[in-house]
């Protein structure tokens, strides 16, 4: 049988709002359809969310079918369990659940009888002590262009790993912006939210910076990490076409547990 290529679209959790944040190609027979299941739960107040969607042939290319009737719950390492309700379609959510630093969770999925499950352990937060913007100091552009920078005191006692999403008036850098503390472990750390060098929407005076900080487990870094290496074709990657996943049961995607912190500025 010929094989279809596919595409499966991995979402954005914005104020119960969706933008697209990767396309991945994945070569699948047209019967081979899968769900794409993100999910996560932070510290933060409607932190709760999971969103269920398809993958897509290209003659149907923009289309991302949000999936109703799923049976969603989070339960964590204490027993309790969380179901959340479909608020709209695709998305499921807990607006009241509140995600405890150190925890384990468990995401459990049932879908035309099928089980998806996924566990995350909440980090510790690590605070954000700074947010500014400067020139960039590296030889990647051609051009004088600006940076947002983060910093934040890595812990020395632990590993420790970070994403993080930047807004500029409102609009996400499309860029996945990830560390680890593998060389900065218990220092102090300036990160440079370093984008590509072609990409043309700079950072100008006047501008609104938003930054997102999570503290990630070491399994969301992975699928980020390896998300990055696919979209970028770096044949290094295990699988260029599917990023590494916690999922199980067969479905596309990612559960997350993480802490969260957003700070903003005006570019002067």
């Amino acid at each position: 049988m010929s094989t279809l290529k596919y595409t499966a679209t991995l979402l954005l959790f914005t104020s119960f709002l969706y933008s697209c944040e990767k396309v991945i190609d994945v070569e699948l027979d047209p019967s081979d359809q899968q769900y794409v299941i993100e999910g996560q739960i932070t510290n933060q107040e409607k932190g709760a969310l999971v969103v269920i969607s398809q993958t897509t042939d290209f003659e149907n290319a923009g289309t991302y079918p949000g999936i109703s009737g799923a049976i969603v719950t989070i339960s964590d390492a204490d027993g309790n369990v969380f179901p959340l309700t479909e608020a709209q379609r695709g998305f499921y959510q807990d607006t009241l659940l509140l995600g405890k630093p150190g925890m384990t969770y468990h995401l459990h999925v049932k879908l035309d009888g099928n089980e998806y499950t996924a566990s995350s352990i909440m980090p510790d937060r690590v605070k954000m002590d700074s947010l500014f913007v400067a020139k960039d100091g590296s030889n990647i552009s051609n051009r004088e262009r600006y940076l947002a920078h983060v910093s934040y005191t890595d812990p020395g006692s632990e590993i420790n790993f970070y994403r993080f999403v930047q807004f500029k008036n409102g609009v996400k850098e499309k860029t996945i912006f990830i560390r680890n503390d593998e060389r900065t472990n218990g220092n102090q750390v300036t990160a440079p939210l370093r984008y590509p060098a072609d990409d043309d929407n700079d950072i100008l005076t006047g501008d609104k910076i938003r930054v997102e900080m999570q503290c990630i487990d070491q399994a969301a870094y992975q699928y980020w990490y390896s998300l990055d290496r696919s979209a970028l074709g770096d044949g290094s990657a295990a699988s260029p076409a599917n990023p590494v996943s916690n999922m199980s049961g067969g479905a596309l995607g990612y559960f997350s547990a993480h802490t969260s912190e957003t700070r903003e500025i005006t570019v002067p």
